[in-house]
């Protein structure tokens, strides 16, 4: 029974920190959180020559849940495996994601596709390791001094 509840425990810190660090960022209120593993293709023009395009695999859209979480260390593993394949991440507009959600890049129309190659982010920023370590020790902290 104590296995249980540690683990109850753990995912609700879980929760609890992916809705402070997605709530912390200035972009939360417009905009929308999304995970993808993405690579580099080359695509034959009209006039026969090659375009680099980014081939995106899944648009996950991430909230402060557990399904999320999941959706996460799934993505995270399938790119780590996967050669040539990257786990980025973006921040979109909320209007768009009805052209994203879910979606491949054979289905986001490939203006939408240009935009995201432009603005994609790889890996994890100093920062938000930072804020992670911070609720930690902020939920320790609560354990050790609450009366």
């Amino acid at each position: 029974m104590k296995h249980i509840k540690e683990f109850e425990t753990k995912k609700d810190d879980q929760v609890d920190i992916l809705r402070d660090l997605l709530m912390e960022n200035p972009l939360y209120e417009d905009n929308d959180f999304y995970l993808f593993i993405g690579r580099d293709e080359f695509k034959e023009t009209e006039n026969g020559m090659y375009k680099k395009v980014l081939d995106i695999e899944n648009m996950v859209k991430i909230t402060p849940d557990i399904q999320s979480i999941g959706a996460m260390k799934g993505l995270e593993m399938r790119a780590r495996f996967q050669s040539e394949s990257n786990l980025y991440h973006i921040w979109l507009p909320k209007e768009l994601e009805e052209y994203v959600s879910g979606k491949s890049s054979q289905r986001i129309p490939s203006w939408l596709i240009d935009l995201i190659d432009k603005h994609k982010m790889k890996g994890v920023t100093t920062e938000g390791k930072k804020k992670y370590k911070d609720v930690l020790d902020r939920r320790k902290n609560i354990g050790k001094f609450n009366l």
